[in-house]
């Protein structure tokens, strides 16, 4: 006997117990509504118990009709094979959420929680017996066509619901502003031979389905065995054959096809001029040349930036951060205490110093209020980023951060924020009061150097602060000033002041929005490839965050409670 399946559910069992034909007829005339009376019990008896159950709370408090109207057109622009989708925009909307809920699961996932979860059907609009629920790959469509053309709708109708439920002024609320990286679904880069044959088998399958036929010669005779399957050598000779090889085939690929690119229809196009460019790109930053032009494979510190780490996801580079190397994407987002208004995906090796007016840009176009503080930490306290958060905002914004210390110097001796330039910019004052007017243009820099003698610091007692403690008796002492130095001074001022020190103080805040997004909610790897599915999936976290942190100021009697 199988103990493991329960006996109404083995084989030959019958369906329903036997009865009467009469009662079975009344049974029939009356299912209809017995159903409804039945699960309209249940849901009573299911939902008072989970009354506290975030769905629940959202079922009753927010409605998503403002993103069911923006997917409105999902049936029209959705045909292939297969059934049409009979089920409403509401419910694939809804179930969307409840995917983000779920820590933005798979499509699978989510589909087996629509089948056993009775909470998730309720929340969703599916009755308890429904003869059919959304399967995966329902779900599937319906999330990439809505990440193709209605990325943010949720999330902007989320900060529209929170501006009603629970007010706040964004012109007089700082933004906390922080990054983090988040992984490329790829495997880790290979070797730079195995990316550029990867490139050229995906270059020559495009070609194959997309060119037309009549210029198929193009590509030479290839044995395509050893591109798409490249042998795994262990000897140092043997791989750099296999470099020689495949650095030989890219561009030897890329003269042939380039030429007959503009037969390819517009459409498809694309895609292999993107590859092509991608060949250029790995070449030009992960091979060197000699004098003869025989390649070698770059050393790790002369690799270029925005390096190209994988042939499945070209958006994807590599985010250096401390000493955790991360292949795919940074993300930045700006927050205050009750929500997050922004969040901008860019590829992995976008500086940090370009969160803020990234940050500012998505806000101005989406025709947001903006702050008159954003605070983020030393990254984005250079001049430069200042002086863009001032001009993004035409003035009314100003960057809030500590001022770093200059680049690559050791941050225990005196930069730049020490010394004093005049509004003349002829004459510089060191922190023991030595005037120099040794001051020039720096070459290829935006900016000024000032020069002390040996002779104007002897006898200093700034000596070690200023110099370092293997500093020269006889060297003289340099100082850069970019042209944003003046923002760097205001700084210097502001932080010292109780309004700075203030909110400088509130930079924590970002921390447990960054630490609910990663651990909490997927958003340390990406579910999709590219730029754009990373985008939509940190936009669906977000308005998640924003309303469970609603739900939570609700319960603690801190936000207005929704009409």
């Amino acid at each position: 006997m199988i103990r493991s399946i329960p006996s109404t559910l083995r084989a030959g069992t019958a369906d329903l117990p036997v009865v009467p034909p009469w009662m079975q007829a009344w049974c029939i005339l009356f299912l209809g509504p017995i159903l409804v009376w039945v699960e309209t019990r249940m849901s009573r008896s299911v939902l008072s118990r989970c009354a506290d159950h975030p769905l629940v709370h959202l079922g009753i408090r927010y409605d998503p009709s403002v993103v069911v109207d923006a997917c409105a057109s999902f049936h029209a622009d959705v045909s292939g094979p297969g059934a049409p989708i009979t089920f409403t925009i509401e419910q694939l909307v809804r179930a969307e959420i409840v995917r983000v809920w779920a820590e933005s699961c798979s499509d699978r996932d989510l589909e087996w929680l629509l089948t056993t979860n009775f909470v998730v059907r309720w929340f969703v609009g599916i009755s308890l017996f429904a003869p059919q629920i959304p399967d995966h790959t329902t779900l599937a469509r319906f999330n990439t066509w809505m990440r193709q053309h209605a990325p943010d709708a949720w999330f902007r109708d989320v900060l529209r619901f929170l501006g009603q439920v629970d007010p706040e002024d964004a012109a007089t609320t700082p933004q906390i502003l922080d990054t983090f990286g988040m992984a490329a679904p790829v495997a880790w880069p290979p070797r730079t031979a195995n990316l550029l044959l990867a490139l050229c088998d995906d270059l020559i399958r495009h070609w194959q389905s997309d060119a037309p036929r009549t210029v198929q010669r193009a590509i030479p005779p290839l044995v395509l065995g050893p591109i798409r399957h490249p042998p795994h050598y262990l000897d140092a000779v043997e791989r750099q054959a296999l470099l020689v090889q495949a650095v030989g085939l890219s561009q030897h690929l890329h003269a042939c096809l380039t030429p007959y690119l503009s037969h390819v229809a517009l459409a498809r196009r694309r895609t292999i001029s993107r590859i092509l460019d991608a060949l250029v790109k790995v070449i030009a930053d992960d091979v060197k040349f000699d004098g003869s032009g025989y390649p070698t494979e770059r050393p790790k510190d002369e690799k270029g930036h925005y390096r190209i780490g994988s042939a499945t996801d070209l958006d994807a580079t590599f985010r250096q951060h401390d000493d955790d190397l991360t292949l795919g994407y940074n993300v930045a987002i700006a927050t205050t205490g009750t929500r997050i208004v922004a969040a901008v995906v860019r590829t992995g090796a976008t500086p940090d110093s370009e969160a803020p007016a990234t940050l500012l840009r998505q806000q101005i176009a989406a025709g947001q209020v903006l702050p008159a503080h954003v605070i983020m930490d030393r990254a984005a306290g250079w001049g430069k980023c200042r002086a863009q958060v001032d001009v993004i905002s035409e003035g009314q914004t100003m960057q809030v951060a500590l001022i770093p210390p200059a680049g690559g110097a050791d941050p225990n001796r005196f930069g730049p924020a020490s010394f004093h330039l005049n509004a003349d910019r002829t004459a510089c004052t060191c922190p023991h009061g030595v005037v120099t007017t040794r001051i020039a243009p720096k070459r290829n820099a935006e900016g000024l150097t000032a020069r002390y003698l040996a002779r104007d610091c002897q006898g200093c007692p700034f000596w070690t602060g200023c110099r370092g403690e293997q500093g020269k008796p006889k060297a003289q002492r340099t100082i850069f000033f970019t042209d944003h130095h003046a923002y760097l001074r205001q700084a210097a001022v502001f932080n010292q002041t109780p309004e700075g020190r203030a909110l400088l103080a509130r930079r924590w805040q970002v921390e447990p929005t960054v630490a609910w997004l990663t651990r909490y909610q997927g958003c340390r790897r990406a579910r999709c490839l590219g730029q754009d599915a990373a985008q939509f999936q940190v936009f669906q976290a977000c308005a998640m965050r924003n309303l469970l942190l609603w739900l939570n100021r609700q319960q603690r009697g801190r936000a207005v409670a929704a009409a």
